[in-house]
C-alpha cells in the first residue's frame, strides 16, 4: 500500500505510452495502404466526378496534407475531445462509436463470462477425473477450440443451426428494420445466441488446459492429502481447497486474454454482420476511413489495456496472499 501512488503512476506513464505507439503504428499504417480513400468514399465511381470536384473532396477530407499535418490535427482535434467525423458513416466518429460499442461490449462480456465459468468447471472436472475418459474427451476438445479460426466455426454455426434447422437467424443483431433495443428479450438473445457461443467456445480453451494443471497441482498438495488421510471426502476437498486454490489464477488468465477476445469479436462481428464496433474497424480499414479506424483502435487499445491492468492487480494481490500463507 505504500508504493500505491508510485504503482499508479508508473500504470498512467505505461498508458500513455501504449495510447502513443498504437496511435502512431495504426496511422503511419493506413497512410501507407493502398487503398484510394476518394475511390472508397465514393463508392468506387471515381470516374464520376471531375478533377475539381475531386481535389475540392480531398481538400475537405485534409487528403491534400501530409502524413504529419494529418496526424498533428487529429491530435488537436483529440486533446478537444473530438475524434473526428467518418466518411463512411457520414456522422462524428463519437456517434458512431456510442451507437456501437455497447453491442461490442454486451457481447465481449457475455462471451467472457460464458468462456470462463464453462472452462473452469470443464477443466475442473478433466482434473478430478484424471486420465479418465472425461479427461480425454475435454482435452481433446480444448485442442480443438484451440485450432479452430473463429470465422470457420462461426460459418459452421450458421451452416448447422440457421440454415439446415432455422433454429437461430442468419445474421444480424435484430430483425431487418428494428434497432438492437426495440426487438423483445427472446429476439435479443436468439441473435446473440450464435455470436456468443463462437467467442465462448474459441476463448475458453486455454482456461479449461490451465484449469486442469492448476487442480491436478493442489490434489497432489500436502494439505489436500492431509485432508483426503483425515477422510475428507473429494467434494468436500474440491469445495473448501481445490476451487479456492483454482479459482483466482483462472480469473486473472481470463483478464489477461482480453486482447484475443476482442480480436475474435472482429470476425465474429463481420461473419454475423454485428452492429458492433469490431465491425466498423473492419469496415473502417477497407474504406481507408481514417477518423473512424482511429477512434475505433483508441477504445480497443483501452479496453486491451484495462483487461491487462486488471489481470497484473489481481497477480500482485494473490502473489501477496501466496507469500504471506
Amino acid at each position: 500500500m505504500r508504493n500505491l501512488p508510485a504503482s499508479l503512476l508508473n500504470t498512467c506513464l505505461r498508458l500513455v505510452l501504449l495510447l502513443i505507439l498504437v496511435i502512431l503504428l495504426a496511422y503511419f499504417l493506413l497512410s501507407w495502404s493502398p487503398l484510394d480513400p476518394i475511390n472508397a468514399y465514393l463508392g468506387g465511381n471515381v470516374f464520376a466526378v471531375s478533377e475539381a470536384q475531386k481535389a475540392l473532396l480531398e481538400s475537405q477530407l485534409s487528403l491534400d496534407q501530409d502524413v504529419g499535418e494529418r496526424l498533428l490535427h487529429w491530435l488537436g482535434g483529440l486533446l478537444q475531445g473530438d475524434l473526428g467525423y467518418s466518411s463512411l458513416y457520414q456522422q462524428p466518429v463519437s456517434s458512431v462509436i456510442a451507437e456501437r460499442l455497447p453491442i461490442s461490449l454486451l457481447l465481449i462480456g457475455l462471451s467472457w463470462v460464458c468462456s470462463l465459468v464453462l472452462g473452469y468447471l470443464l477443466g475442473l472436472i478433466a482434473a478430478v477425473y484424471r486420465g479418465g475418459w472425461l479427461d480425454r474427451i475435454i482435452q481433446k476438445f480444448a485442442w480443438l477450440m484451440v485450432c479452430m479460426p473463429s470465422f470457420w466455426l462461426a460459418m459452421l454455426l450458421i451452416s448447422l443451426f440457421s440454415i439446415g434447422l432455422s433454429l437461430t437467424p442468419v445474421c444480424c443483431a435484430a430483425p431487418i428494420g428494428m434497432t438492437f433495443t426495440e426487438q423483445s428479450l427472446a429476439s435479443m438473445l436468439q441473435h446473440l445466441l450464435l455470436p456468443v457461443v463462437t467467442l465462448t467456445a474459441v476463448s475458453m480453451a486455454p482456461i479449461m488446459l490451465h484449469t486442469r494443471e492448476k487442480v491436478i497441482d493442489v490434489l497432489q498438495s500436502d494439505y489436500v492429502q492431509y485432508s483426503l488421510a483425515h477422510g475428507d471426502g473429494l467434494s468436500k476437498v474440491v469445495l473448501f481447497h481445490v476451487i479456492r486454490n483454482s479459482l483466482l489464477p483462472a480469473i486473472i488468465l481470463q483478464f489477461a486474454t482480453v486482447a484475443e477476445l476482442f480480436g475474435g469479436s472482429l470476425i465474429a462481428e463481420s461473419v454475423f454482420s454485428f452492429p458492433g464496433i469490431g465491425a466498423s474497424i473492419v469496415k473502417a480499414g477497407l474504406a481507408s476511413d481514417t477518423g473512424l479506424l482511429m477512434g475505433c483502435t483508441l477504445i480497443s487499445a483501452l479496453l486491451v489495456f484495462g483487461g491487462n491492468l486488471i489481470a497484473s492487480l489481481l497477480s500482485r494481490r494473490f502473489m501477496v496472499e501466496a507469500s504471506d500463507a
